[in-house]
């Protein structure tokens, strides 16, 4: 499935930001270069970008470019989160994860008093799987997969597909944007954008700690 595209023309027309906003922000790695996909038209090559995640990325930009640098909006939607630390009381008083998944996943890491950014998001995804009715134990081995096999402090830009056929459940990182094909036995139970899922928590940590 093709992603939706929008051309630069059309960027432009809508968020009244300038050619060369766009292209500072492209140098600094605010919008990802992957983003800039070139396409054939009728006046030559034109530049297009996926549409819901660009939008989306510079209404945020122009939400946060006033408070802060371009250095620090580039550390701030680069795919390496920076590296933080939260107690269990923080945690919880943002409301992001209920009791049932702290329990869950907590048991899971060492001991120790303050939750790690990977940690959290790990949490966050257990969480949305929770809400999809993925039983416990597909979600113990979710969150033991993902403690394991994906580390957003280097690759973020994945997607998280979980497939369920009969009572097995199997989990896989793939490249964003993927395309797969399943089965016919099989069904699709989840599939979460993680690089999404990184920059909102980005977010709500930065809106909530000042971080």
């Amino acid at each position: 499935m093709e992603t939706d595209l929008i051309s630069k023309k059309e960027v432009l027309e809508l968020t009244g930001i300038s050619y060369g906003q766009l292209y500072r922000w492209k140098r600094k790695n605010i919008i990802p270069e992957s983003w800039f996909i070139k396409k054939s038209s009728y006046t030559g090559q034109e530049t297009f970008f996926p549409r819901e995640k660009m939008l989306s990325r510079i209404d945020t930009i122009k939400e946060m470019k006033d408070g802060y640098s371009l250095d620090e909006l580039s550390d701030f939607f680069s795919p390496n989160p920076a590296r933080m630390e939260i107690s269990k009381e923080e945690l919880r008083s943002l409301s992001i994860l209920s009791e049932q998944t702290m329990a869950l996943c907590s048991p899971l890491l060492a001991v120790k008093d303050a939750f790690e950014f990977q940690d959290i998001l790990n949490m966050l995804i257990i969480e949305k799987a929770q809400r999809l009715e993925v039983p416990e134990e597909a979600r113990q081995t979710l969150f033991l997969f993902l403690h394991e096999k994906f580390t957003p402090l280097q690759e973020s830009s994945l997607e998280l597909i979980g497939i369920r056929k009969g009572e097995a459940y199997m989990w896989m990182l793939l490249p964003l944007p993927s395309d797969f094909v399943v089965d016919h036995m099989a069904q699709v139970v989840l599939r979460f954008d993680l690089q999404q899922m990184t920059e909102e928590l980005k977010i709500t940590l930065t809106n909530t700690k000042g971080i």
